[in-house]
């Protein structure tokens, strides 16, 4: 199995169809009750087993970080299409390609589009969005005065 490069991410670095895969993610009573008190979410749907929406929300955030070492970032817009419910004890992961990459008031931004699926291969989540890339700042060498 090869090894993944990482290269550090930038408007550069970025290409435009680059695919991201996450790891398989089993949902564990754990994560129910964690993400629902996290968004103060008690519907009565979280003691039957069914996931808030948002669960798998920052698997499909940090897919960049799969490719590229990310020194930070701004969420600048994100959609969500919740299709089918995410329920305790499915294996899920997520997957995206990068479809759109601009600079907008020399801030460069990255566009996402993702889907979340289970082991099945059904669609659970559909959407995508928008990151601004924080480059490092580039390191300065002090001198001597």
């Amino acid at each position: 199995m090869a090894l993944t490069e990482f290269k550090k991410l930038t408007l550069d670095t970025l290409q435009v169809g680059d695919e991201f895969v996450s790891d398989d993610h089993l949902v564990i009573p754990e994560d129910i009750e964690a993400h629902g008190f996290a968004v103060e979410d008690d519907h009565p749907w979280l003691a039957e087993g069914v996931a808030p929406p948002t669960l798998m929300a920052n698997q499909a955030l940090h897919l960049r970080h799969s490719k590229y070492i990310v020194h930070a970032g701004l969420h600048a817009r994100m959609e969500f299409n919740f299709l089918e419910p995410i329920r305790l004890g499915m294996r899920v992961r997520t997957r995206g390609k990068v479809i759109d990459k601009y600079e907008r008031r020399g801030k460069p931004y990255m566009v996402t589009e993702y889907i979340t699926e289970d082991d099945a291969g059904r669609v659970l989540i559909r959407g995508q969005f928008t990151q601004m890339i924080i480059t490092e700042p580039e390191a300065t060498h002090g001198h001597s005065r």
